[in-house]
């Protein structure tokens, strides 16, 4: 047996980790974000929040004080650029006139799973129909499944099958996609369908949900294969995608991650994001931030600036570890929290000018088609910080509602509206064809095929052009 010894060159990729620490502040809600600080200030002991000192010109703390700026301390040896930062406060729509504070609108909005779902029915299904949709609503657990069959419903309500099973199917197109379900693969079918049509979908995780759904759970990764045409690779990377990219509970997003299962009987959602109308405009706040201005601890300061210009023989090895790590530490955790904030208002002000519309009638009909790729595009920034800015975050309007940042980026919601509104106001004695109106949609710079014009149609339960027919 002959062993040698020898060199070799090889690339691989490994994730930095600040790019991975960038990325879950990045990701984190309001409420998680405030977690992520206390725990910091309670591991980091480089990280504080400063203590009121009051500037002498304004009694204001130096790191509020207007006539003073807050003022960066840096350290440049070795590149290295350790900063005190402050969280900034929404600056957009500031005014030089003193207001009285209102208690009221920063009070943090309630909503409960119900309370959603029912706001999103009566906006979609006829007012005839609404006592079925708060009830099928109601027997919705927290989870997101439906408790009890639409057989049930129908004989409790004195209603027919087929006219339950339609609300259902409306609800079932509700956020958080996934709701309404009857068992798992349903509620994954479900939110795998609504990714296809934002083309972010897995037409094979598709057709395994749908169609091969006991071989998936036995592990039959072979036969899927054979009966869709596709490789074993395929097949294992549609799974990957359905572990990855679904939510098999729905409803728990409405449930705080400190809320225990006893508890679950009324949560709420705080808004990440709060949008409000003023004389100058619409004012952004990012909640969060409010109740903390961090820096880096004086004397951990003091010591990382001797290390870096050169007096480290004071300190031991384990010593000047231990300062390095912490400090620079700190540092990035400050950068991060600061740079979440700044692409939120972004993201939002963006939003905000783009739906202007909507924000100020209220009227579905004003939304307009968004994707996040589009958005991305406009601010020059990449998809995927757009997804992790906004994944199940949730914005209050200057209506007091509170929807989820998804609602904005529907693309479907007023091309359906626009449907309806063709429909109806077309010549009775002559109704518009499911291709003409994919072509007036074309001619107002929506491209939209024949095929999906009948699909969102046949979902708001319009008849056919020669069913319409007086």
């Amino acid at each position: 047996m002959l062993i040698e010894q020898g060199l070799k060159q090889t690339l691989t990729q490994k994730i930095d980790p600040k790019l991975i620490m960038a990325s879950n502040i990045l990701q984190l809600t309001s409420l998680e974000l405030q977690q992520a600080i206390e725990q910091e200030l309670a591991e980091n002991p480089a990280l504080e929040i400063p203590e009121d000192d009051p500037c002498q010109n304004c009694d204001q703390p130096r790191t509020l004080c207007i006539d003073c700026p807050f003022r960066k301390q840096t350290v440049t040896a070795d590149d290295v650029d350790i900063s005190v930062y402050e969280l900034e406060q929404p600056f957009d729509f500031a005014s030089d006139d003193e207001e009285e504070f209102d208690f009221i609108a920063n009070i943090s909005s309630e909503i409960t799973l119900r309370d959603h779902l029912v706001s999103q029915m009566r906006a979609a299904v006829p007012s005839e129909q609404w006592v079925i949709g708060e009830y099928i609503i109601s027997n919705i657990n927290d989870s997101g499944y439906l408790e009890g069959s639409v057989e049930e419903f129908a004989l409790e309500l004195n209603k027919s099958p087929e006219e339950v099973e339609s609300v259902l199917k409306v609800i079932q197109t509700f956020d958080p996609p996934g709701i309404g379900a009857r068992n798992l693969q349903e509620c994954l079918r479900i939110q795998l369908e609504r990714l296809e049509e934002d083309d972010r979908g897995n037409s094979v995780a598709l057709a395994i949900v749908s169609n091969y759904w006991q071989e998936m759970i036995s592990g039959k990764v072979g036969r899927i294969a054979r009966r869709l045409k596709v490789s074993i690779d395929d097949v294992n990377e549609a799974i990957g995608f359905i572990k990855k990219q679904l939510n098999p509970y729905p409803g728990n997003g409405f449930i705080p991650p400190f809320q225990n299962e006893s508890d679950r009987h009324g949560v709420s959602v705080r808004p990440d994001v709060i949008v409000r109308r003023t004389a100058a405009g619409y004012e952004i706040e990012v909640t969060g931030h409010e109740h903390y201005f961090l820096n880096i601890n004086a004397r951990y300061r003091s010591m990382y600036e001797e290390l870096k210009n050169g007096k480290s023989n004071k300190y031991s090895k384990q010593e000047r570890q231990h300062i390095v790590e912490f400090v620079e530490r700190a540092d990035l955790f400050i950068r991060y929290i600061n740079e979440r904030r700044k692409t939120l208002r972004q993201i939002t002000k963006a939003i905000v000018e783009y739906q202007q519309g909507y924000l100020e009638t209220g009227s579905r009909a004003f939304l307009r088609p968004l994707t996040r790729t589009k958005l991305a595009r406009a601010l020059k920034i990449h998809e995927s910080t757009v997804s992790r800015a906004t994944a199940n975050k949730y914005v209050q309007l200057p209506s007091e509602e509170v929807v989820p940042f998804d609602f904005f980026f529907d693309g479907s919601v007023s091309i359906k509206d626009m449907i309806v509104e063709l429909i109806a106001s077309e010549d009775p004695s002559n109704p518009l064809s499911d291709q003409q109106i994919a072509n007036i949609l074309q001619e107002r710079g929506y491209n939209v095929a024949r095929r999906t014009v009948v699909k969102y149609r046949e979902a708001e339960k319009i008849l056919s052009s020669r069913q319409r027919k007086a």
